[in-house]
């Protein structure tokens, strides 16, 4: 995030929603309706799109979670032989790529949209539920600029935008929720958005759309490289990654790996269980660990989930279950998740182990989640693709792990 810094507040629901919201699980889940191209949801809620919703639960969270934590403060990298090591995935890439900021991106996670075009490339990938009760994603991506396209791009939900900020990303989406646009035109981010009703300065060379022969013709837009570079010297972004980053991630050393050894084993992983209204269950979405290359490989509707411009299965190193606190917007069912927490759920997965555990991040807007387990020791994870799964609380029991 650039420009000017939000602090982090803890705020009461119903200081601020509107009279109508209701609770997570409250509220009927509509059938997935297209979307237009435009603002999409009601303005005019009363809904605050600066200050983070977090519903406090006394005696749940980690105490510890509030002050500094072991390992918060990343060694310092080194450059060798050109190479440096990713702050997202550990891995050794090119000194100038590793010390560029990343590129976040909205990805549309629909039947009739998929497959993804260069999500195997994307150095982290995020998973939240939206409205309908099913799931968007969101890519991460360090390595972009020889993919072919990235898509297709969906649009922004206010939570994906703060999730973003905790990689000093650029933030590329087309259309939005109302009750994102103030903060997408506010210029305290640099955002890249499709020329959409409600936007007051979009990217304009960046976005296209291919044939699909099938596809509807929302699921046809894509984001262009050339046109991104484009759009990012025009906007006149700084897309050095500042030197006080702290990192969000804690990476076994080079050429070793977490073991994990006496933790418990997890095979396959369902964040939505079987079904429900908790996003993922809408989706089917499911994990395989494979020990032959200590990979999890992800499944999607009942079918393997495949990037078009490879032909190849998404498999990760790591996959996180984050526990966050959500709440039912209006009546048309769009949500919001807490980006921020001083220490709630979170069981991380790598080597084909289980790590229980909490994350944190108190303080302002974009300060990266860490990630501990309950003794406080930060957690290690492989090197490689990690997957992060937004977990509704009010759904936890749904979590399936096997």
């Amino acid at each position: 995030m650039r420009g000017k810094r939000r602090p982090f507040l803890i705020l009461l629901l119903a200081a601020f929603l509107p009279a109508f919201t209701l609770l997570g699980g409250c509220v009927r889940a509509e059938a997935q309706k297209p979307e237009g191209q435009g603002t999409e949801g009601q303005a005019g809620t009363g809904f605050n799109t600066e200050d983070e919703v977090l519903a406090e639960a006394p005696g749940e969270q980690n105490e510890e979670g509030a002050d500094g934590q072991e390992g918060q403060e990343p060694p310092e990298r080194e450059i060798v032989d050109g190479k440096i090591r990713s702050f997202f995935t550990g891995e050794w890439i090119d000194a100038e790529l590793g010390t560029k900021r990343p590129l976040a991106v909205m990805l549309n996670n629909t039947s009739a949209a998929l497959p993804m075009s260069g999500i195997s490339n994307a150095s982290v990938i995020y998973e939240c539920p939206v409205e309908g009760r099913i799931t968007r994603w969101m890519g991460i991506f360090e390595d972009w600029e020889d993919l072919s396209r990235i898509g297709s791009v969906r649009s922004c939900r206010l939570y994906y935008l703060h999730f973003a900020q905790e990689f000093d990303a650029v933030y590329a989406h087309f259309g939005q929720a109302s009750y994102a646009r103030e903060a997408l035109n506010s210029g305290d981010f640099d955002v890249l958005s499709g020329a959409t009703a409600g936007i007051d300065s979009p990217a304009t060379a960046m976005y296209d759309r291919i044939s699909r022969p099938g596809k509807a013709t929302e699921h046809t837009l894509y984001a262009f490289p050339s046109g991104i570079q484009k759009d990012i010297e025009r906007k006149g972004f700084d897309m050095e990654m500042p030197e006080d980053y702290p990192g969000k991630f804690r990476f076994a050393d080079a050429g070793e790996t977490a073991e994990y050894e006496g933790y418990p084993e997890a095979v396959i992983l369902k964040p939505g269980g079987t079904g429900g209204k908790n996003g993922f269950g809408g989706v089917k979405a499911r994990f395989e660990y494979n020990p032959a290359d200590r990979s999890y490989y992800r499944y999607t509707y009942g079918n393997p989930h495949v990037d078009e411009l490879t032909g190849e299965q998404l498999a990760v190193a790591n996959v996180i279950f984050q526990y966050c606190d959500g709440n039912v917007l209006d009546a048309k069912d769009y949500l919001h998740f807490a980006s921020q927490s001083q220490g709630n759920r979170c069981t991380v997965f790598t080597n084909g182990k289980m790590i229980e555990g909490y994350w944190s991040n108190p303080g302002e807007l974009g300060t990266p989640a860490r990630y501990y387990e309950e003794d406080g020791q930060e957690i290690t994870l492989n090197t490689g693709t990690t997957f992060i799964c937004i977990i509704w609380n009010d759904y936890a029991q749904d979590v399936v792990i096997e």
